[in-house]
């Protein structure tokens, strides 16, 4: 008997494979590097403090109650299966808060914290969305390539309008990675 999934299964499924391929991605440079200085690159995270994420590829509302938003300072590889960041949280409703559109939060006077990302880390909390993880490995994996790659500014701030876009385009890639689950002919992969 052929097992069927549910849409909502197999979104869920493609939110894990592409979130445990963005963490292997940090574990990667992190391995490369061993510990990234990372407080000048303005990486800024949600963490979800709730047990399974039902937040989606994004931090949305439904995330508020259980949200943290933290600078990231450094992070250091731990083994193949997981790393550490050290973080300083962020200024509260600042990032998505319409009132303040644009507005980057402030550090709080806070103590470092320490959060563990491992590759099998999306069903226990902290839970970092997939659009905060993809900036994190994207910038250190250009750290991690340096020597081949050509000189980039790292230091970006990327507001609450760049992750909007980034969640759209990631929701796109994840209903295209269903589609090709359920066998649809017309969800291939753009080429450009």
């Amino acid at each position: 008997m052929i097992e069927q999934h549910t849409e909502e299964e197999q979104t869920l499924r493609a939110i894990d494979h592409f979130y445990t391929t963005q963490v292997s991605i940090c574990i990667a440079a992190l391995g490369r590097m061993r510990s990234a200085e990372l407080a000048d690159k303005n990486i800024i995270l949600r963490a979800i403090m709730c047990d399974m994420p039902d937040c989606g590829i994004c931090a949305d509302p439904t995330a508020e109650d259980y949200g943290v938003d933290f600078w990231v300072d450094r992070a250091e590889y731990v083994d193949d299966l997981s790393f550490n960041l050290y973080v300083t949280q962020a200024e509260e409703n600042v990032l998505w808060n319409i009132e303040k559109k644009g507005q980057k939060p402030g550090r709080l006077a806070a103590p470092q914290q320490r959060i563990t990302v491992r590759t099998d880390g999306i069903s226990r909390p902290p839970y970092i969305p997939l659009i905060y993880l993809t900036v994190l490995s994207s910038k250190l994996m250009a750290m991690a390539m340096s020597d081949v790659l050509p000189n980039v500014d790292l230091s970006t701030y990327y507001d609450e309008r760049v992750m909007a876009a980034m969640s759209e385009h990631m929701t796109e890639a994840l209903d295209r990675i269903v589609a090709m689950q359920n066998g649809e002919e017309d969800a291939q992969m753009p080429v450009s």
